[in-house]
């Protein structure tokens, strides 16, 4: 097999995952947000799948490489920016507001798509660290889900708050820049805080139910993700956890 063929199924799916992400943007125009959030499940897996199989048929590229930080981009990027314009848009007639607050409420969504440009060109960049057991700054999948979901509750009243709709997007894309450590799914030596997250994410996806207060799962989660990824990391390095 050779070198070409070995890279064309990588690169398939790496345009599976742009396919998907571009269908993600359509569907956030018709705001049908249970579609959306399966499109950006099948840019997950895609992107999932692309780097398997480059692993395991040893065919990584380095226009592999670009080609999946353009696919990320559209996907977990842009195609959320899009989401949330779409979502707030019927809203901002009946939003009690001055016209400039909802201005920055429209223009606030695009910064996510800079940042994740931003996000992605320096993984690509940086040389690979040693450690593959954590991903510097939110990795851009986690992102685009985290919108996917939260849109899939509903989110109304409090949540369509100038400052906490601003805060909000503002916390995911500084999440996606900062040198903040997260756990990689790759990472099975970590397994003992992957089972901390898994059964704290089982306990708060309870309360919400409990609360009847959805919209708050996603943001719970990401904060769990980063705590536990953060603690796993400093035991690591040896340094105290607190």
């Amino acid at each position: 097999m050779t070198f070409t063929a070995r890279s064309l199924l990588p690169n398939l799916l790496t345009l599976g995952n742009l396919g998907f992400g571009s269908w993600a943007i359509a569907l956030s125009y018709e705001r049908e947000w249970g579609l959306f959030a399966a499109a950006v499940a099948g840019s997950m897996l895609c992107d999932w799948l692309d780097g398997f199989a480059a692993r395991l048929l040893k065919a990584e590229s380095p226009l592999g490489k670009e080609l999946d930080a353009l696919a990320d981009l559209v996907s977990f990027g842009i195609a959320p920016s899009f989401a949330l314009y779409n979502y707030l848009r019927p809203w901002l007639p009946v939003l009690p507001y001055g016209r400039e607050v909802r201005f920055w409420m429209v223009i606030v969504p695009f910064v996510l798509p800079l940042l994740a440009a931003w996000r992605l060109a320096r993984f690509n960049a940086e040389p690979t660290s040693a450690s593959k057991s954590f991903f510097t700054g939110l990795p851009a999948p986690a992102h685009g889900a985290f919108w996917a979901g939260w849109l899939l509750t509903g989110p109304v009243g409090l949540w369509l708050h100038p400052a906490v709709w601003i805060l909000q997007i503002g916390l995911l894309g500084i999440a996606m820049v900062s040198r903040w450590p997260f756990l990689a799914l790759k990472s099975r030596k970590k397994w003992p805080y992957w089972l901390a997250f898994v059964l704290g994410a089982i306990a708060w996806i309870s309360t919400t139910l409990l609360m009847e207060s959805l919209s708050s799962l996603p943001l719970g989660l990401l904060l769990l993700y980063g705590s536990v990824s953060k603690i796993a990391h400093l035991r690591a390095r040896g340094e105290p956890s607190f």
